[in-house]
């Protein structure tokens, strides 16, 4: 940066929101910074300035708070971090405590979700601290927590041999199945 102006500032500004996301109060943090490194001019001459280069990315869509924390929600979201941790999260990015929270705020199952996500990405460093191969701990991962199997939406009937006793199980309302089970264990046959 050479000459300090509201066009070299501007010109800062731009090259940072090209490559990141930032609140308005960062952005304001990385001008002052830029200015103190420079020297030349007190950062109290320059408040002006950087007041009139935020105002303008603000103008020109570059910088918006509310969209940087809901891209910052969304991307926290899918690390695995509760509402409280994204919450914290914004406010240390310089995000409104208000608009913080109301970006924070997720129905249980997106937190659940989360939760999940976490679960899974600390089991699979534990498997490859183990030793196992990211792909090896993966697939150990996904079989260890594939769901059960839902039970067939038909009609069913199993017959056991002699000493049953039938037994009526309901599901759904729509299903019935009928399961016949020994009373006791029969003794085997000798041949």
């Amino acid at each position: 940066m050479k000459k300090l102006s509201e066009e070299s500032l501007g010109n800062v500004a731009l090259h940072f929101l090209r490559k990141h996301s930032a609140s308005r109060k960062g952005l304001v943090q990385l001008l002052e910074r830029k200015v103190r490194l420079q020297g030349d001019v007190p950062l109290s001459e320059a408040r002006g300035l950087i007041d009139q280069v935020v105002a303008r990315m603000e103008q020109d869509g570059y910088l918006d708070d509310a969209r940087m924390a809901e891209s910052k929600t969304a991307s926290l979201q899918r690390q695995g971090k509760s509402s409280r941790v994204i919450e914290l999260k914004l406010r240390e990015k310089g995000i409104d405590p208000a608009l913080a929270k109301r970006s924070a705020l997720t129905t249980p199952e997106v937190e659940f979700e989360s939760a999940c996500r976490l679960v899974k990405k600390k089991r699979l460093a534990v498997l490859m601290r183990a030793g196992f191969t990211a792909d090896m701990a993966r697939r150990a991962l996904q079989a260890a927590t594939e769901p059960e199997p839902e039970p067939a939406d038909v009609a069913e009937v199993v017959r056991l041999p002699r000493q049953t006793a039938p037994i009526e199980v309901h599901a759904r309302d729509e299903v019935c199945q009928v399961i016949e089970l020994p009373l006791r264990p029969q003794a085997r046959e000798r041949r």
